[in-house]
């Protein structure tokens, strides 16, 4: 059976990019307007925020300490006392960062949008453990989630306004993709897809904003289960709790009646799904045992 329930009292204007803290048994994620980050203890929901002056739109832990984050401009470093540091400002004021995540040799990828969500304007990015930054892709419009295989086969990228996830063949080693394929188009009529995670079974699990539910797909890209969920636009999800079998998904409350859902903009803990996935990594965690196959 499966059991919802709110994981703070914080309501998000745009909540996105969860992680989940082992050490601390902590989620944290940021609400994108509200230039937030939040951080929740999982069991008493008691939460921390940190108030920036420019938004804080994707981030994962930084193995040194602190948080390595994508902005409105650039890149940049969350210190120990939530402090931001710029790292590299180069984004055009009419574009900003999306969703972001690390890999499992520890670089951060991060993708862009213009504010207009004008098509092609969007590209990808990832930042090497040593701190430099490339471009990996571009003529993306609405760039958002995107998760590894666990053997770290495949990439997967989805960009939103077309409603397409691509699949890439990964490079763990050389921090590269390619061999592009639509994986997986959307019905739109069903919600955007927005964020996601991939499973310990390699299942992809989707967030579908306007779509108050999370999908789940087989390897192969078919759709095989819905969870769903009492926020109108859940935004993202990962996984998390003691045996990382609890799907913890943001979702955005603004310009929404929450008098008729009041948990919309809540950040939810999902239990009883029968899944599981692997916990966030952090930035500079350098592993290369996990190949693929």
């Amino acid at each position: 059976m499966i059991n919802i329930r709110e994981l703070s009292s914080q309501v998000s204007d745009l909540g996105e990019g969860p992680i989940w803290i082992d050490d601390r048994n902590e989620v944290m994620w940021v609400d994108i307007p509200g230039k937030k980050l939040h951080c929740s203890d999982f069991d008493s929901g008691l939460t921390n925020t940190w108030s920036f002056p420019t938004s804080i739109c994707a981030f994962a832990e930084n193995i040194n300490g602190g948080y390595i984050a994508a902005t409105l401009v650039g890149f940049g470093e969350i210190d120990a006392q939530g402090e931001l540091h710029p790292m590299h400002t180069f984004l055009d004021i009419n574009m900003r960062f999306n969703d972001g995540k690390a890999d499992a040799a520890g670089r951060f990828w991060a993708g862009t949008t213009a504010l207009d969500f004008a098509p092609n304007r969007g590209s990808l990015y990832v930042v090497e453990v040593d701190g430099t930054y490339r471009k990996v892709l571009e003529n993306i419009t609405l760039s958002n989630g995107m998760g590894w295989s666990p053997c770290n086969q495949y990439f997967y990228y989805i960009d939103s306004i077309p409603g397409v996830m691509k699949r890439f063949d990964f490079d763990l080693i050389k921090g590269t993709i390619e061999n592009s394929i639509d994986f997986i188009v959307f019905d739109a009529t069903k919600g955007i897809p927005d964020g996601m995670t991939v499973t310990n079974d390699g299942l992809l699990v989707v967030a579908l904003w306007d779509g108050s539910r999370l999908e789940v797909f087989s390897a192969e890209g078919k759709k095989i289960d819905e969870i769903l969920l009492p926020v109108q636009r859940p935004t993202s999800c990962t996984f998390g709790g003691a045996d990382g079998a609890t799907l913890l998904v943001t979702s955005s409350g603004q310009d929404l009646d929450r008098a008729a859902q009041p948990l919309n903009g809540k950040s939810l803990a999902v239990d009883g799904t029968g899944l599981s996935g692997a916990t966030s990594r952090a930035y500079g965690s350098v592993d290369f045992s996990i190949v693929a196959q």
